[in-house]
């Protein structure tokens, strides 16, 4: 984990968020790249020349790259590798790409609870870049304080496609010295099927610590084991399903991810 992209709107929860992302890449010693991606609406443009589109955007360019120097300005030097304006209509995709032609190893979000509907379109992005990106994503809620990361929960329904996920957690939990654990959660009060036992055996992963909460429901079974177990990150899986099912886990994981007070560490297939 030696390169880090951070995506900023320059908001409150966003400026928390990259001092969060500072404190973890010194704990690894990592480099920050910090991005901001801007469009100009088309009514701003509408009845513009065309040969003053590129001005506009040049000069869009310049004020962002103010706005970089100044929210970047109290990192520690040599912290932040680049800054960086992009220009694009669809924010994620942007992200996204970025992460992948720079070969990040972890992009980091601030996130907010969606009270409000500029809430609710962050929400949207931070999904959206969840879903799309090459690397793992963590979200970083808006009253996180950075703390040492020594446990790392997994939440499992022991599906085998996650086996890639997991060892890239792993392998990241060894970097940061930190303890892997799993957690399932089941809203059924009917444990101990042969089925539930063979699933577990076919996993195929030794457990540090292993636990089957029992909760009706999968948000507050996570966040009383998170309270218990002193969790510092909480991670997620989002497969590549039918689009139904995808929906479905992308709701919890977009759910957790908000009403969580611990990072959330998300994979996709």
């Amino acid at each position: 984990m030696k390169k880090i992209l951070f995506p900023t709107d320059f908001s409150l929860p966003s400026a928390n968020a990259f001092k969060y992302a500072c404190a973890l890449a010194k704990t690894v010693n990592a480099k920050v790249d910090v991005i901001t991606v801007f469009h100009l609406p088309a009514s701003d443009v509408a009845d513009l020349p065309p040969d003053y589109y590129p001005r506009l955007i040049e000069e869009q360019e310049d004020v962002l790259n103010e706005k970089m120097l100044d929210f970047t300005k109290e990192a520690d030097k040599g912290l932040v590798a680049k800054i960086d304006v992009v220009y694009g209509m669809f924010v994620p995709q942007e992200i996204t790409c970025y992460a992948r032609h720079q070969h990040h190893d972890l992009i980091i979000m601030g996130t907010k609870g969606a009270h409000n509907i500029m809430e609710k379109l962050m929400g949207s992005i931070t999904t959206h870049t969840m879903l799309q990106s090459p690397c793992p994503v963590l979200a970083v809620p808006a009253e996180a304080v950075f703390e040492p990361v020594t446990k790392i929960a997994y939440a499992t329904d022991f599906s085998l496609n996650d086996s890639h996920s997991v060892r890239k957690l792993i392998e990241m939990a060894k970097e940061l010295k930190a303890e892997t654990l799993f957690v399932h959660v089941e809203t059924n009060a009917d444990l101990g099927k042969m089925g539930d036992t063979i699933e577990i055996e076919d996993y195929p992963f030794e457990y540090s610590d292993f636990s089957v909460v029992n909760n009706p429901s999968i948000l507050d079974g996570l966040e009383l084991y998170i309270e218990e177990k002193e969790i510092n990150w909480l991670s997620l899986f989002v497969p590549r399903r039918r689009l139904w099912e995808r929906l479905f886990h992308t709701s919890f994981s977009r759910k957790m991810t908000f009403h969580t007070k611990k990072p959330v560490l998300v994979f996709h297939e």
